[in-house]
């Protein structure tokens, strides 16, 4: 049995505390991965980990050797990572990005990649909530936002400008606002969940201004918020991706020309501790590379 492998099996499950996470990971059975463990426990002559029902339990023998298994296979990595530079990606690429701007701007280059990396398979979750990446056996993310503390290593990718727009029969009714403070008493459509999606910054001449907002209507798909907008259901604070067309067909009007929105940042997120794959690694570099050429 490869003691790479077993090791690797092994420092996963310290991190993750379940054999079944890290079987979705490697993608491989909780078979396999239990004989690795065990042979690995064999090697070493000591038990590894305490098991329940519920959660893996590393003993203190496990705790000492997960920091030179840690260090041992960082160095792999690294070499493999040198030496395999040339190496063609292959297998299958599990990821997660928000739905809006995966339909309009990772989508659209997914042919080049396939084509340039055809023995590449790709399983994309399409989904705005922040799913954790090793309990579901996922090598990489794409986030659009601030990222939360966490240990996940970030490569920026760029960044989303956002546009305050509204339909025209919203300002018939309603009117137009003439300042971030305005927008606290209209009606306006707030992103996602939590608190944070409902406070709007911007930047003028006159500095940092921030607004709480409410409305009828939350929702976490930047494609929805639009269609909710073009109904005069309320004022959208929408990435620009979204708004292009509209705003060049004159069904809706960008608000507030002296006030700029604060940009989101884009990044590709992976665990600290995943062994990126050349798959992974191809995936990050293309996207980086092509998307720094629209710029």
């Amino acid at each position: 049995m490869d003691a790479v492998q077993s090791y690797i099996a092994f420092v996963r499950a310290c991190e993750s505390g379940s054999f079944s996470a890290v079987a979705r990971e490697l993608g491989t059975s909780q078979s396999a991965v239990r004989k690795q463990i065990a042979a690995l426990e064999r090697d070493v002559g000591v038990q590894l980990f305490a098991r329940t029902t519920r959660r893996l339990t590393p003993t203190l023998e496990a705790q000492t050797l997960y920091e030179h298994a840690r260090q041992l296979l960082d160095v792999i990595d690294s070499l493999r990572a040198t030496t395999d530079r040339q190496a063609q990606a292959s297998g299958t690429l599990r990821m997660t990005m928000p739905g809006s701007y995966g339909r309009h701007r990772i989508c659209p280059l997914l042919p080049k990649f396939l084509d340039l990396n055809p023995d590449v398979r790709l399983e994309i979750t399409f989904t705005d909530e922040a799913v954790d990446l090793v309990e579901e056996g996922l090598e990489l993310a794409v986030r659009v936002g601030p990222l939360a503390s966490s240990s996940l290593m970030a490569r920026p990718i760029g960044i989303a400008e956002q546009v305050l727009v509204a339909s025209k029969a919203y300002l018939k009714h309603h009117g137009r606002p003439d300042s971030p403070a305005d927008l606290g008493d209209r009606p306006c459509i707030v992103y996602g969940r939590g608190q944070r999606w409902a406070r709007w910054e911007f930047e003028s001449e006159n500095g940092r201004h921030a607004v709480e907002v409410t409305g009828p209507v939350r929702a976490n798909d930047s494609d929805a918020m639009h269609d909710l907008v073009l109904s005069g259901v309320g004022i959208g604070l929408l990435p620009d991706w979204v708004v292009t067309n509209a705003l060049k067909r004159g069904t809706i009007e960008a608000l507030l020309d002296d006030y700029y929105p604060r940009p989101l940042p884009v990044n590709i997120v992976y665990p600290q501790t995943r062994f990126l794959s050349q798959r992974a690694r191809s995936f990050i570099d293309f996207t980086i590379a092509e998307l720094l050429s629209k710029r």
